[in-house]
């Protein structure tokens, strides 16, 4: 990974900022060094922006702004420069901790499309719930029992559980169980009142295609589970369905 790293740090595309070379030096080391869990804002402006410890990340964007200047910088170098890499070096969304992946083959872009109608529901996470772990775990059976009745392919679920609570690239996972996308979600509880949240992410991109909140007052689990299950799964239908008219049409 070092001789990647020194072959991106001197490219065309990335030789020429500096700050953006120390950034993508420091977290990859970070990373390599298993301290990518280490990895935020303010670790980040102080090693490599020269923040003082005063630094306050809501007032200071910089960490924020130069993460979206990178992750830009790095599609375009392995767009051009670094297309034939056979690995490549990613942060996902919302992380400063760069996920190393391997290039993903041309065979493998064209089965992983939204219109192939095959996708991975991950576990829902249950936040801050002990108590109601079931009730997530009781989700995601009855949203993929939903979808699963539908033309939609659901992957079997003893192959997402163990995507669980990490933090992975959705690529990645595309790339792992050959799906389209991706459904993941979280519940919340406050006092009696329950709010889902889910998504559905196109895994060749990266891109949220779809994202809903659902808000109830818990009154009987299993009926709660699969009214908003079922929300859920007309929601992501109809996105796949769009997708493959467009598909058909082109």
């Amino acid at each position: 990974m070092q001789k990647h790293l020194e072959k991106v740090l001197t490219s065309a595309e990335m030789c020429r900022s500096k700050k953006l070379c120390q950034f993508l030096r420091f977290t990859v080391d970070e990373v390599l060094q298993g301290h990518g869990s280490e990895l935020k804002e303010y670790a980040i402006a102080i090693g490599v922006f020269r923040r003082g410890r005063e630094f306050d990340p809501g007032a200071d964007p910089i960490v924020r702004v130069q993460a979206r200047r990178l992750r830009a910088k790095l599609g375009r170098y392995y767009e051009n420069e670094g297309r034939d890499e056979p690995v490549r070096i990613e942060y996902p969304v919302g992380s400063y901790s760069p996920v190393f992946t391997r290039a993903r083959q041309v065979i493998a872009v064209e089965k992983v499309d939204l219109a192939a109608q095959k996708i991975a529901i991950l576990p829902f996470l249950s936040l801050g719930l002990a108590d109601y772990a079931h009730f997530s775990d009781g989700l995601t059976e009855d949203l993929a029992h939903a979808l699963s009745s539908s033309t939609v392919q659901v992957v079997a679920r003893v192959s997402c559980t163990e995507f669980k609570g990490l933090a992975v690239d959705v690529r990645a996972i595309g790339d792992r169980l050959g799906v389209c996308a991706v459904v993941s979600g979280s519940v919340r509880m406050e006092g009696t009142q329950l709010r889902v949240m889910a998504q559905l992410v196109d895994s060749t991109t990266g891109v949220n295609v779809w994202s809903g909140v659902f808000d109830r007052e818990l009154d009987g689990i299993l009926a709660t589970q699969a009214n908003i299950s079922r929300e859920i799964a007309v929601a992501v239908q109809g996105k796949l369905a769009g997708a493959k008219r467009l598909a058909a049409g082109s």
